[in-house]
């Protein structure tokens, strides 16, 4: 426990030599409970960190089905060490992706499912040659829910027997961040990693798409408040507002 938390100062006080004002990206995955948590910690410090998006996963095969949850999130990059060192502790995976990673490394995918599913994921790439650099990768020490599969029919006695094994099984996740070097080969790697039950995320595509909805929501709320910004420029005082004078004229 001591030597743990020796790693997370030495990991912090590389972190605070960074420039305060950069952001980093993150994706967190692991149980409901464990993503909760997350979520909830990264609502309550909003002005430091943002949700991207949250997504939880339902991973079907031929017997079972395994559950988990998905979080990526962009801040401080001191916030973000703070989060990724939370789910550390409490069993969950996360990989970074900064701003190094965006402008220098090609074909971003996040790539986060079962160890077992991500092994076969691995050997696929080999050798259908998709060729892909591993960049970041991480599992978690805490494991996800497996449940019978209610698509597979077995007889009531049989059902009784299999899930309390399944209920005891480990299924660890793995999350790794891979760079594919020929960009004609993403969609080719996509499929490979959905035809081996694990969830994707088109980095590129997936930044690129919620700073556009940021840009978009500004304009609709600027196209809202069109007096408001006249107003602000006539008096060229960003922090005046004309609640005041709305209200005045109401009362008259």
């Amino acid at each position: 426990m001591i030597e743990d938390r020796i790693q997370i100062l030495r990991r912090a006080a590389k972190v605070s030599s960074r420039e305060n004002n950069e952001h980093v990206w993150c994706v967190i995955a692991g149980n409901e409970k464990l993503v909760d948590d997350i979520a909830y910690q990264a609502i309550t410090a909003k002005d430091r960190v943002q949700i991207l998006f949250r997504e939880s996963i339902k991973i079907l095969d031929k017997y079972t089905s395994k559950r988990f949850d998905c979080i990526m999130l962009k801040g401080e990059t001191l916030k973000i060490s703070e989060l990724r060192n939370r789910c550390n502790e409490k069993g969950g995976a996360s990989v970074e992706i900064t701003n190094v990673h965006i402008n220098e490394m090609p074909n971003l995918l996040v790539i986060v499912g079962p160890e077992e599913s991500m092994k076969s994921f691995n050997g696929k790439t080999n050798r259908q040659n998709a060729k892909i650099n591993i960049l970041a990768e991480d599992h978690t020490s805490s494991f996800i829910k497996a449940e019978l599969n209610t698509r597979f029919k077995l007889p009531s006695f049989l059902r009784n027997t299999v899930t309390p094994i399944l209920d005891m099984s480990d299924v660890v996740l793995s999350a790794i961040l891979v760079s594919v070097i020929d960009e004609n080969d993403i969609e080719h790697v996509k499929e490979i990693s959905q035809n081996n039950s694990l969830f994707g995320i088109d980095l590129n595509k997936t930044i690129q798409d919620k700073e556009n909805q940021r840009i978009f929501e500004v304009t609709e709320k600027d196209k809202a408040n069109p007096q408001e910004e006249n107003k602000t420029e006539d008096n060229n005082n960003p922090d005046n507002t004309i609640e005041t004078p709305e209200e005045d004229k109401t009362q008259e």
